[in-house]
């Protein structure tokens, strides 16, 4: 099954709503609950992403949670960090669509190099950690799985034919996509199935509708 294509009866593009993370010595594997043969793995030495794929050289039990989605990722001095969404809350609908709020997320090592660092070097990487933290809890994100959120009823009535069946990450303004920066190499590796655009802002509630 290809992300690119994935479509309903409506053809209108959904991500993979429920991941699983599992954590193994070299690599973190995340992998979509619905359809598990999609997914991706990210090298917990150097931050390489690649496809899905059952080798487990290490033959080790992987550490298993579940998250709600993939930020993006970051490089520092050290190496990459993956930002995850760790947990959520239903905050009403959009054109029938659930929206959520992001409620916590968490920054994944991936920077073995970081043994290798100088002592000036750690006390740079030490306070790019202390903002990373600020990022996790960066308040008021919000997204769908099954449609962008980006673009008014305005907008979204000037769209041409077939605009939804495009991943969600090409729907979307990026003006308005808070992660716009940080979602490039999920792009380059085309992961479009879990590449969650995310607004910040408000989100007012009437009658179960979002209104932006």
């Amino acid at each position: 099954m290809d992300v690119e294509i994935q479509t309903d009866c409506t053809s209108h593009f959904k991500l993979w709503s429920e991941l699983e993370l599992e954590e193994l010595p070299d690599k973190f594997v995340i992998k979509s609950v619905e359809c598990p043969d999609q997914g991706f793995s990210i090298s917990r030495f150097n931050g390489n992403i690649d496809k899905l794929n059952d080798d487990n050289p290490s033959g080790s039990t992987p550490k298993v949670l579940t998250i709600y989605g993939v930020a993006g990722t970051i490089k520092l001095l050290a190496g990459t960090y993956l930002l995850v969404i760790t947990s959520r809350k239903e905050v009403g609908l959009y054109l029938g669509n659930p929206v959520y709020q992001v409620t916590s997320m968490k920054f994944l090592s991936c920077n073995e190099a970081s043994r290798f660092l100088s002592g000036r070097e750690k006390r740079d990487e030490d306070y790019f950690m202390t903002l990373l933290k600020i990022v996790e809890s960066t308040p008021g994100l919000y997204y769908s799985y099954g449609t962008d959120i980006t673009l008014n009823l305005q907008r979204r009535c000037k769209l041409a034919e077939g605009w939804m069946s495009k991943p969600i990450w090409k729907q979307s303004d990026p003006r308005f996509v808070w992660n716009k920066n940080i979602l490039e190499e999920l792009i380059e590796n085309k992961l479009d199935g879990f590449i969650i655009p995310l607004l910040q802002g408000n989100i007012l509630t009437h009658n179960s509708h979002c209104q932006r």
